[in-house]
């Protein structure tokens, strides 16, 4: 019990520290194409294979008890760091839906309210998944699942293309795709 409190304690402490951090950057005002540039690519796919319940009753069902476990914490180790990168992502996004935002233009000034409150979901969202999977990471039997990010993921950097082919219509330049 005393455990269980202090991992949820933890988890609570990580998660309003990351959004809090989230917020300081999304304060930055670097150039549009310097955001851009820090994007992490996150391999889907792979991301998608390590979070697979399937793919884990396979070993589970294949594996000694104690080789799963070793590889199940390889695998969650591996989830982390692709939430990393997602959250990293978000936060990027989270800058680029602020400056959308103030734009001139209705439209993209939506788009970019729209992007920022996605970012800010998907942030939060994939920090919830980390803390899970480091609950998962001390109990490998444990059934938690970090689900839906992949799908949140991918909707919010459709977004964020759309919002920069809006912006290099208005501008009559190219931009990055996010």
């Amino acid at each position: 019990m005393i455990i269980t409190a202090i991992v949820i304690a933890a988890a609570v402490l990580a998660l309003i520290f990351f959004v809090l951090r989230g917020f300081g950057a999304a304060r930055g005002s670097l150039a549009i194409e310097e955001l851009t540039q820090q994007i992490r690519p996150v391999d889907l796919d792979a991301f998608r294979n390590l979070t697979e319940p399937s793919e884990e009753d396979f070993l589970r069902a294949a594996l000694p008890a104690r080789e799963f476990r070793a590889i199940q914490r390889e695998r969650l180790r591996a989830a982390v760091d692709y939430l990393g990168g997602v959250s990293h992502n978000a936060s990027i996004l989270l800058q680029l839906g602020q400056a959308a935002q103030r734009s001139p233009d209705e439209p993209i000034a939506e788009a970019g309210r729209r992007l920022l409150g996605d970012a800010l979901r998907l942030r939060i969202y994939s920090i919830m998944a980390i803390c899970k999977l480091g609950v998962r990471y001390a109990f490998p039997e444990a059934g938690l699942r970090s689900g839906g990010v992949i799908d949140r993921y991918q909707q919010l950097t459709s977004a964020a293309a759309q919002l920069g082919r809006m912006r290099t219509s208005e501008k009559g330049t190219l931009s990055r795709a996010v």
